[in-house]
């Protein structure tokens, strides 16, 4: 149950900083946000690939210690 708990909380922290990121990026590199195609990639490529980092991370972060 301890690894399912900090999987999941890795998950959702990582989805979050990393999206957060990309949203900060934006304003402040001024990235072209024509048709929204610069936060689809954030939202639907970048944050669940951070999430899923944050997941594995998460999931070694809670392995037994010997």
């Amino acid at each position: 149950m301890r690894r399912l708990i900090f999987t999941l909380t890795g998950f959702v922290i990582a989805f979050a900083a990393v999206a957060a990121a990309g949203v900060l990026l934006a304003d402040i590199a001024r990235i072209s946000q024509a048709e929204g195609a610069y936060m689809m990639g954030v939202f639907f490529f970048w944050a669940p690939l951070g999430g899923v980092v944050g997941a594995i991370a998460g999931f070694l972060m809670a392995r037994p210690r010997a």
